[in-house]
């Protein structure tokens, strides 16, 4: 039976952080590419393992969704655990962020989508389920706290030595932009941030980051 249908109302909803501690918005880096790419190939490793149908073989899939999701979409980890299947139907990614109550509706990129839609292929979720459940048949979604013990074993277990939690996956999504664009006010546009500032901050973006680049600039004509 599938859950029942309930999630955060987010403007005005009397939210309650579910972890005694606030884990890493100020601490926490973005991930190195590299280092991603390590903590997908052991969940993909740890996955594979298992044997299929099994809680194990779930598991691993989910946190390999999830980290999937993360970095592809910058919502923050409470968004993320509470999204179904209804969310991104045909492709189209339709969320309301669960903090700050701004929504979002675009296109995802085909090869994101794909990986997706197998995952609820896979386990058969319906239109309304929760997507990230605790264990295989659960109706409660995974908690916040319990992402960030999966984040930080999974850091631990890829010999990521910097701090690292939920948060560096939205981290990881803005930085990895501004490394490929070098445009801060795109950035802080998809981040959905007031400044340009929180947004250099978000991302630890510093001034010998800024110096790396005006070293390339070259505007030298042919002549």
């Amino acid at each position: 039976m599938g859950r029942q249908y309930k999630r955060f109302t987010p403007k005005g909803s009397q939210y309650q952080r579910k972890t005694k501690r606030k884990h890493g918005q100020e601490i926490v880096k973005p991930l190195k590419k590299e280092d991603f790419e390590e903590m997908i190939r052991l969940c993909l490793m740890h996955r594979d393992d298992a044997k299929q149908g099994t809680n194990e073989y779930f598991r691993w899939y989910r946190n390999f969704v999830i980290l999937i999701v993360g970095v592809n979409t910058g919502n923050r980890i409470t968004t993320i655990l509470e999204q179904i299947p209804r969310d991104y139907e045909g492709g189209e990614y339709t969320v309301t962020e669960h903090k700050t109550g701004k929504k979002q509706q675009y296109k995802l990129n085909d090869d994101v989508y794909q990986v997706i839609e197998d995952y609820i292929n896979e386990f058969d979720f319906n239109r309304y389920e929760f997507m990230f459940p605790s264990f295989l048949g659960s109706s409660e979604a995974l908690t916040r706290e319990a992402c960030w013990k999966m984040i930080k074993k999974l850091a631990k277990e890829a010999n990521i030595k910097y701090q690292v939690g939920c948060h560096s996956l939205r981290k990881s999504y803005g930085r990895w932009i501004w490394d490929d664009t070098h445009d801060l006010l795109l950035v802080q546009q998809l981040l959905q941030h007031e400044s340009a500032g929180t947004t250099m901050t978000y991302i630890g973006l510093e001034a010998n980051d800024v110096d790396r680049f005006r070293s390339k600039i070259d505007h030298l004509p042919d002549y």
